[in-house]
Formats: structure tokens, sequence, C-alpha cells
């Protein structure tokens, strides 16, 4: 045990933590560690037999100035399972899972940029210019994420479609070929739409899907203390992964009753704070998440009236709308907010991605466009207009003002 004591006492010491770095817990028990757990992981944790008491590995951290509590075995030890001896910090010590004892070490690229170790809020991450294409390719860093396949039951084949609608026209162009994909089925309910109580969930792992920009989190559909039996049927769901979460936390989601305003819980705008940053939000209720969905993106709370039953939001573009308050939507931020940084580097990667190369309009033919033709390189002699002849630069093609859209994106400051 004296062994085990000088290893904590120099963990602390090496990790140059003060007194106020440490909340003033008392002996918990192991129910109240478990619960503690689920948001903030431990920050250290150390083996011990399952016969050992406190009191050795107390007075060994004593020994390192870090005084107990009156009534306190040792203001930051609390007892887990199997006899486990859990040292608990402050939010600034606990803030990720890398631990206290390597709080100091920060992990770099070659070239000096902080990596960050948040697997929600990636970094953009370039290489060495080994080759041409690596000098101008900056993609997100993947490193913490899940690298086994997706859950079959919740995927399908992505049938390829080049940009081809259901009559076989062209509706969107220079697109096809590319890598194959799996689709991703994804949760944007989180709740049915006339259920009642909480639905609770434990994040099993944060994966990349290559149908949207944002990354997902799959979810086991039972709390988080669960047995293992009890995780073991439980049923398996994707959602948009909201940044800030991680392993093993629990979300939840109602359309009955108001949650805690937490990074991933889901409920009705009717109980969400006025200011509050949500996403994933819907435009009718039951219908599914339609705003907010991309990398990053967010969606502000300015008020709500319960007369009407809307509740007036600002979008990311700063447009500002009414959509009704039993509408759900999730607390926080959505993941990946680097990925507006990426830079894929060469036209290679593009063809990987399913897009075709871009075409001018004045190096074609007269009869593919109506800028083409010509001898050597014209202007054309009118205005840029798109193959079917409309005008390309100048004129206005916004929508008009629904009932719905008090001030509309192109007039927002």
């Amino acid at each position: 045990m004296a062994a085990v004591s000088n290893m904590l006492r120099g963990l602390v010491r090496s990790a140059s933590v003060s007194r106020s770095a440490f909340p003033a817990l008392g002996p918990a028990s192991q129910q109240g560690v478990a619960a503690l757990g689920r948001r903030q992981p431990p920050v250290l944790q150390v083996p011990v037999g399952a016969n050992r008491n406190f009191s050795s590995v107390a007075s060994g951290l004593a020994a390192s100035r870090l005084s107990t509590g009156p009534g306190n075995v040792f203001p930051c030890l609390a007892a887990a399972s199997n006899g486990r001896v859990v040292l608990l910090g402050t939010s600034s010590v606990a803030s990720g899972a890398r631990g206290m004892a390597t709080s100091k070490r920060t992990k770099r690229t070659w070239y000096g940029m902080r990596v960050s170790d948040d697997p929600t809020a990636p970094s953009v991450v370039r290489r060495k210019p080994t080759t041409p294409s690596l000098r101008h390719t900056a993609m997100v860093d993947k490193t913490y994420l899940w690298r086994g396949r997706p859950v079959k039951s919740l995927t399908f084949g992505l049938r390829k479609k080049a940009g081809r609608n259901n009559t076989g026209r062209i509706t969107v162009w220079h697109r096809g070929g590319g890598n194959k994909r799996k689709y991703r089925m994804i949760d944007f309910r989180r709740a049915n739409l006339h259920s009642e109580g909480v639905r609770y969930t434990v994040v099993e792992r944060i994966e990349y899907d290559p149908n949207r920009s944002a990354l997902i989190a799959l979810l086991r559909h039972c709390k988080a203390d669960a047995t293992e039996e009890e995780k073991a049927k439980s049923a398996l769901s994707y959602i948009v992964c909201p940044r800030g979460i991680v392993v093993g936390s629990e979300l939840q989601a109602s359309r009955s009753q108001g949650l805690d305003v937490l990074p991933g819980n889901a409920m009705p705008l009717r109980f969400i704070p006025t200011g509050t940053i949500v996403h994933n939000v819907e435009l009718y209720p039951g219908h599914g998440a339609q705003l907010a969905r991309s990398a990053g993106t967010s969606i502000q709370l300015l008020e709500r009236n319960e007369e009407t039953g809307y509740a007036l939001l600002r979008l990311q573009s700063k447009e500002q709308r009414y959509v009704p308050i039993d509408c759900i939507a999730t607390i926080g931020k959505v993941s990946n907010p680097e990925y507006k940084n990426e830079s894929w580097g060469k036209a290679g990667r593009s063809r990987w991605f399913g897009w075709r190369p871009t075409v001018r309009g004045s190096a074609m033919n007269p009869i593919d466009h109506p800028m083409g033709g010509g001898e050597g390189k014209s202007k054309g002699g009118h205005h840029p207009t798109t193959p079917w002849g409309r005008k390309t630069k100048g004129l206005r093609t916004v929508r008009k003002r629904g009932p719905l859209i008090r001030t509309p994106r192109f007039k927002a400051k």
C-alpha cells in the first residue's frame, strides 16, 4: 500500500494540482460515484486490493500538502466497485478522458498546431508534403473515432444515381462515380410523437458518416447503470452527434416533460429556456429534425409564446422564423465544427466523393450552352445565363416571405 501511496503522491505533485482543484467530497457510495461518472469521467484510477481501506492512501496523499476536511477520509477519494480508488477533480482538471497526469502534455502536429483530443470536435490537420497533393490537403483528424464497421441492422446500400431523377433526366449536374457508401439510418425523432416519460440512452461510440458532414453517435437504449444482460437486450440507434458528449454519457429524450439542459438531451421547445443553443430542430411536431443538422451548426431560441403556440428561432443564416413549441430540439451544437476548414487537396479526392468536373459554358459549343461558340476566347455578347437562358448574375431568386418568417436571411444583419 505504501507503493500505491507514493505513486499517487508523485502523480499529484507532477500535475501541480492545488487544493482548490479538488471538490470537497465526502466518502461517497458506489452509486454516487457511478452517477458522477456518467457526466464527468474519473481523472485517475488506481487498482487497490478489495480488503484495503483508504487510511494509508489518505495519509500518503496528505503528505503532499493536500489536507483532508473534517470527517472525511480524503476530499477527493471515493469508493468504487472492485475495490478501486477513484481520484476526482474539477471540470478544469477532468475536462477530458486523458487524465490528470497528462494534462500538461498537449499533442501537436509537425508544424506546431495543437490537436484536439475531443472526438466531437476534431482538428483539421495537415500532413508533411511528401507529394504535391499533400501540400494542399487538410483533413479532419479521425484518430479518436470508431474504426470498425457500422451496425449492419442500421445500414443499407446506396444505389448510384449520378444526379438523375426518377425519369432519368439530370437534375443535379457534376455528379457521378465515387466510392461505395452505406447509408446509416439516423433517428431524427428521438422520441415518438405521443410517447410519455423519458427515453434513456447511453453513447456507445462516435463514428464517421460518409453521407453527411457531421459525426454520428451510436446509442444504446438503456440507463447508464443497467446490467450487462439489460444492455445486451436493448436496442441501438444512430443520432447526429452533438458537440461535447463522450462515450458512456447518458442522453435523455422526452416529449412530455422538461429535462436537464445538457448537450444531447432532446425535448420540446416549450421546456427549453430562452437563449439556449439547440440543433436538430423539427419544423412540424413528429416529422423529425429538419433544421441545423450540418457540421458545426446551431440555432438560438429567442422567445416563446404559450398563447400563440410558437417559438422564435434565429437560424444559422441569421434568419428568424417561428416554429411550433411542441417541436422537439436537441441541446447544444452539432459536432465536427472544423469541417468547413477542410481542403481536399486534389481533383482525385473530389471524384472519390462523387463529384465530376465542372465545365464553363463559354468553353462549350453553341448547341450546348447560350454562351458557347465563337472564335477563340469570346465574351458571348450578353449577360451570363444558365443553359436554359435564365440570368445567373444579379437576378433575385429568393423565395416569397412566408407568414412564419419574421426576418428573412437576405435582410438579416
